[in-house]
Parts: structure tokens; sequence; C-alpha cells
């Protein structure tokens, strides 16, 4: 009595499709970045003063505030919390030293970086807005300007130059006194497709 062969080529073609299955979602998951806002925070400061009704903490002095890749430096920091979710983060630079962001928003690409006078962070809208001598970079992109608001989710940077008063125009900057945003774009590396044509 052999078994039957047809059968028995099934149940391992069934078997190996099942493995490659399982290999596959393995690699899958440990490429995939788990949301910093699911991994502990800290923040270490100078000083802190929290206010329990308002939900909210303030730092200050050379504050660094890190959740998962997440990473803000600033010299006061204002955390909004509504219960034990993060809901914003203000950042403020001082004396001429800006406030800073790093994240790793997706798996696989580099760090985000970004800073500004001031850094308003959006966990729930996973968005960051930077205001006043900004700039962002991003996959070696860089962006500057008065004000940058950059969507995560939408993968948007909208970047404005703002106004400057009389005294600050100059030639390039138009006759309104508007200043100008700077972009600066890196070229599309060639693929292994491309390079062999």
């Amino acid at each position: 009595m052999y078994p039957n062969n047809k059968h028995t080529k099934t149940m391992k073609n069934s078997a190996r499709a099942l493995f490659i299955l399982a290999v596959s979602s393995i690699s899958q998951l440990a490429l995939a970045l788990p949301d910093d806002w699911q991994q502990e925070m800290t923040i270490l400061s100078d000083r802190a003063e929290i206010d329990r009704k308002a939900g909210t903490v303030i730092y200050e002095g050379n504050v660094i505030l890190t959740q998962g890749t997440l990473r803000i430096e600033s010299e006061r920091l204002m955390i909004l919390r509504s219960g034990n979710t993060l809901e914003k983060a203000v950042a403020e630079g001082n004396n001429g030293k800006p406030a800073r962001y790093q994240q790793q928003v997706t798996a696989g690409k580099p760090m985000t970086r970004a800073h500004g006078d001031r850094i308003d962070y959006f966990a729930a809208r996973r968005q960051v807005t930077l205001t006043g001598d900004s700039q962002l970079e991003q996959d070696g992109n860089l962006f500057s300007g008065e004000h940058i608001v950059y969507d995560m989710d939408k993968e948007t940077v909208k970047a404005d130059g703002g106004t400057r008063s009389d005294s600050q125009a100059t030639p390039d900057s138009g006759s309104s006194g508007d200043r100008r945003i700077k972009v600066i774009i890196q070229p599309q590396q060639a693929t292994d497709e491309n390079a062999e044509s």
C-alpha cells in the first residue's frame, strides 16, 4: 500500500506555501516601525511645573523628550496630555538656539529632522508645525522658511516665507517685503535597471 502520490504532493505544496507565507509575514513585521506613541516617553529638564487640572506640564532648561524614534530638544517644552496620551507638544528655543525635532516616520527611511524658533507637534494628527527661521530635512531634501507644516500621514510639506518689516526688505524679497522660501531637492538615484541600460 503506497500513499497516493497526488495527495502527498498537494500536502507538500500546501505546507511549502504556508511556510513561505509565515516567513514573509514575519519579515514584514520586522520591517514595520512601531508607532512612537505606543512607546515609553522620557523627558529630561532642569525644571518642571505640572498643572494636573489643565493636563499640562511645562519643562524648562535644556529639555530633551524621547519617545520611540521621536526626539525633541528645546529650552522650553509644554506638554498637553489627555489621560496617558500625548496630544500636543510645544517646543521653544531661546537666545538664538532653535528647538529641534527628529523622528523616523517610516521604517527603512532616514530620520526626518527639523528646527525652528517654535515647534508644535500634534501627535494625533501626526503633524509638525515649525515657526520662525524654520528648516525641515527629509531624505536629503531641504525646506526652509518662516513657517513650515509637515503632515506625516499625507507626506506633504507646506512652506511660507512670512513677511518682513520695510526695514528688513531686500531686493530679492520683492516689493511687498515678503520673505521667500528655499527648497533643495536631491536628484533621483538611478535604479539598478536604469544603470544597466
